[in-house]
């Protein structure tokens, strides 16, 4: 298995975790539940397309948010 991501609904961000590697980061939100670009509201699901942008399902903003993934951070993010 690869790089695993994790939708944490609870703490309201988007975790990964590196092939090997014991502990996961943030790599969008964590700060809190907002409505702002760079924060989610209860994230239930997320999803990969082919050109790698992460979408994420923000289920109490009523939206879907994409994300521009690095190596290392979010980059971006729009509704």
């Amino acid at each position: 298995m690869g790089t695993v991501y994790v939708a944490d609904s609870i703490n309201h961000r988007i975790m990964r975790w590196f092939k090997g590697s014991k502990s996961g980061n943030v790599i969008i939100g964590g700060r809190g539940i907002g409505s702002g670009t760079d924060q989610l509201a209860y994230p239930e699901d997320l999803q990969f397309d082919r050109q790698g942008n992460l979408y994420v399902v923000d289920l109490n903003n009523n939206r879907i948010q994409m994300f521009t993934i690095d190596k290392s951070s979010c980059v971006k993010g729009s509704t």
